[in-house]
Parts: C-alpha cells; sequence; structure tokens
C-alpha cells in the first residue's frame, strides 16, 4: 500500500498484522526512524524494530486484535511511546517527541485480513503548553499556601488572646459533661440489671420446658420442640447471652470509671493553695489521656504513696496535663510514658519520660517559647509545653528538658517546698502583675 496522501499527514501510521509483523510505515514513521531500520522495516516483527517498546505495544495490539476495538494511550499516562525527536516550529530545537497514540483494527480492503493500525500523533507542543500552565498554577498554589500560612498565624495569634479564659472554663465543661454522661448511664445500668434477670428466666423456663418434654412420651412433640429451638437458635443464644451481657456490664464499669477520674479531676474544690495527692492526680491523668492517645503503654511511680504536697493545683494540674499530652503526642505507634514523683528531701522531682521521636538539639532550647511547634500546620500551636513553664515558674519551680531524636524525651519538674506565707506572697505578687497589665 503506497498512498501520497499518506504520506503527507502529520501524523505516523504503522500497520501490523495478526503475527505482529510490520506491513505498511509512512513517512512520518520512516522519517524519524534511523538509516539502517528504513530500508528493511517492512515485513519485520515489530519488537525488532522497536524492541524497547514491544512489551506495552504487544499487550495493546493484542487487545485490540481480540476485542474488535480502539486502545488508547495518551501523554500523560506515557508521553514518549516512540523513541521520535520533536522540532520546535520557532527555535528549532529537538526534543523528545511526546505522543498521543491510538491503535484501531483495519481490515485490508484487498485481502480481507485484520490488521492493528497505530496513530501516533506529535502532542509536544501542546504537552509543553500544559506543561507550563501547570507550573504557573503550582506557583500560584504555593503563593496561596504562603499567604494561607501567614493568615493561620494571625489567627492563632487573635486566638490566644481568648486563650485562658477557654482554660478555666474547660473544668468546668469537663465537669458538666461527666454529670451529663452519668445520668443515662444510670438507667442503661439499671436496665442492663433487669435484662439480665429477664433473661436467666426466659433460659430457665426454656430448660424446664425441654425437661418436661424431654420425659413426654410423644415424638412428636418432641420433634416439633427441637425443631423449634433450632429455628429460633435457642442453644446458641442460652450460651452467648450471659458472656455478652457481662462484657456490656464491664464496658459500663469502664465508662463510669473514665467518667468518674474526669470528673474528679476536673472538679478542684480547694482554692488557691493547699495539699495536692500527687500520687492520685498522676494516676487520674495517666487514664484520661490514655484513653485519647492509646498508642503508648503508661507507667506512674509515685514514692512516697499517696504523696501530698503542699501548691497550686491548678496550676500543677495544667502543666503535668500539657507534659504528659506532648509525650503522648510524640508517639505514633507503640512505646512508653512514664511519670515519675520523688520526694527528695524539701524537693519534690517528678520525670516524664517517653520514647518517641524525640526533639532536633536545634530546637531544644525554643520548646518553652509560646508559639514555638515542630509539628505540621494546623496541629499544634506552640502552646502547651510554654504555658507548664510559666506554671511551674509561677509555684517557684523549674523544668529541665532532655532529648535525643528518635529515642525520647525527658522532661524533668522541681517543685521545693513552700510555706503558707510564701504561697500568699506569691498569690499577692501575681495579682499585683495582673492589675498592672490590665491597666
Amino acid at each position: 500500500m503506497d498512498n501520497p496522501l499518506l504520506n503527507k499527514l502529520p501524523i505516523g501510521i504503522c500497520l501490523v498484522d495478526e503475527n505482529y509483523a510490520i506491513t505498511y510505515l509512512n513517512a512520518f514513521f520512516l522519517d524519524r526512524m534511523s538509516l539502517d531500520l528504513r530500508d528493511n522495516a517492512i515485513g519485520r516483527p515489530i519488537g525488532d524494530v522497536f524492541p524497547e517498546q514491544i512489551k506495552f505495544l504487544k499487550r495493546r495490539i493484542k487487545s485490540v486484535f481480540v476485542l474488535k476495538h480502539p486502545s488508547f494511550s495518551y501523554w500523560e499516562q506515557r508521553p514518549h511511546i516512540f523513541p521520535f525527536k520533536s522540532s520546535r516550529p520557532i527555535t528549532g530545537e529537538e526534543t523528545q517527541m511526546v505522543q498521543n497514540m491510538e491503535i484501531v483494527p483495519h481490515k485490508d480492503p484487498e485481502t480481507g485480513k485484520l490488521c492493528a493500525c497505530i496513530l501516533i500523533q506529535d502532542v509536544t507542543a501542546q504537552a509543553s503548553y500544559f506543561k507550563a500552565q501547570a507550573q504557573l498554577a503550582e506557583e500560584l498554589k504555593a503563593e496561596h499556601d504562603a499567604q494561607r500560612q501567614l493568615i493561620r498565624k494571625l489567627d492563632r495569634a487573635q486566638a490566644q488572646l481568648i486563650q485562658a479564659e477557654k482554660m478555666a472554663s474547660t473544668g468546668q465543661l469537663a465537669a458538666g459533661i461527666a454529670h451529663e454522661i452519668n445520668n443515662p448511664m444510670g438507667f442503661i445500668t439499671a436496665n442492663l440489671n433487669t435484662l439480665e434477670q429477664y433473661a436467666n428466666h426466659l433460659l430457665q423456663a426454656c430448660e424446664t420446658s425441654r425437661q418436661l418434654i424431654d420425659a413426654h412420651t410423644d415424638g412428636e412433640l418432641k420433634r416439633t420442640f427441637a425443631e423449634i429451638q433450632q429455628t429460633h437458635h435457642v442453644d446458641l443464644v442460652s450460651e452467648d447471652i450471659t458472656p455478652l451481657l457481662e462484657e456490656s456490664k464491664d464496658g459500663l464499669k469502664r465508662v463510669r470509671e473514665i467518667v468518674s477520674t474526669l470528673r474528679s479531676f476536673a472538679e478542684d474544690t480547694q482554692t488557691g493553695w493547699g495539699l495536692l495527692n500527687l500520687d492520685e492526680t498522676a494516676k487520674q491523668l495517666v487514664q484520661l489521656i490514655g484513653v485519647q492517645h492509646k498508642a503508648p503503654t503508661y507507667k506512674v511511680h509515685c514514692e512516697p504513696a499517696n504523696l501530698k504536697w503542699y501548691c497550686e493545683s491548678t496550676s500543677l494540674k495544667q502543666a503535668l496535663t500539657n507534659v504528659l499530652m506532648n509525650a503522648a503526642q510524640s508517639i505514633s505507634d507503640k512505646g512508653l510514658v512514664m511519670l515519675s514523683i520523688q520526694q527528695r528531701g524539701p524537693m519534690v522531682h517528678i520525670k516524664i519520660l517517653d520514647t518517641g521521636c524525640g526533639i532536633p538539639e536545634k530546637h531544644l532550647n525554643r520548646i518553652f517559647e509560646p508559639f514555638f511547634t515542630t509539628r505540621p500546620e494546623g496541629q499544634g500551636q506552640g502552646l502547651g509545653l510554654s504555658v507548664a513553664y510559666s506554671a511551674i515558674e509561677n509555684l517557684k519551680g523549674k523544668m529541665i528538658a532532655n532529648s535525643k531524636p528518635g529515642r525520647g524525651t525527658v522532661i524533668e519538674i522541681l517543685l521545693p517546698a513552700l510555706t503558707e506565707e510564701q504561697a500568699e506572697s506569691i498569690s499577692t505578687g501575681s495579682a499585683s502583675s495582673q492589675q498592672t497589665e490590665s491597666l
């Protein structure tokens, strides 16, 4: 087949028979092939002429022969099917041709044999334009993201103006939620206990009925009763209902414990300074944080047990909460968070250890700065450790951080024993400071 019109088309045309042998190539193909292949390409297997492309081409050609439907391949999926070059219209610069390919079934009008017609379109210019537009869109997106990050920083700064009020109301909110949960928990527990009694009565009635019917001589009645039991899975229900009820009661018991801990932790009955049971507070904290962050294993050690310390409980609870939350969040899979409390003479040493991701040395000196965070945008405001540090300072204590990337972090809190007079002096100083700031 030698058609001058086909040779003038700006589209590559290649015919392949059912044996994958090339039967025709137009000028578009021939002009872009090496000299040693042009003269003897016709009649040769397409895999010999284009060995690097044969695996992809053979699969597409086979689908055309089998399904008798066209097969398409666009440049976004596979940009360079054949090793052709493309010249830029103005500059004349040669680059690797970007191609769209379509393979259609074609029956030779002379022989009636089915062929696969490979059509190649040069879309290098269109692809270049598309890529330029995509790059421009990326640049615009990057600029938009930068502006959005700036807006978020401004939003965070504004949000911190009401942070103190939020923190003050958190305890009241938690206590209220705990109270609301307790109400439905009460009747759910009562209903479960009643349901358990009803279930026991029903199971006993079934068993008594079975025994009476077994003692009956009527075989037909026995078979009918057995079919009824089988249809309604009485044996399975009898076996499974008690464990199900026990599991439900255990679940309710766990919820009650969590709610009780939350309420106890949130409702700070003492005002100002007083004795705080550090052992009990630590266990409550670990239980509450463990509900939200389940990946780590938590351990608490207090020496002596039930250690009570004179402090301002709200500030210390807030500090311990923030440090423990930070430790739990640093562990994404499995790990350990340990809270150790020891009294050493006139000092309390509190150590929070985690086996999380750790903190790079260049950031270690900045972790107590307000708004400093190493977390991704939107996942942290950089206030947790800063608030904790300020709270411990107000208690005349110290916070020390040590960390190794990949191994974990240790936060140590040192609290001195304070008398009532010293505590009153601290409270008076804080109040005066707040009045000055308000003026």
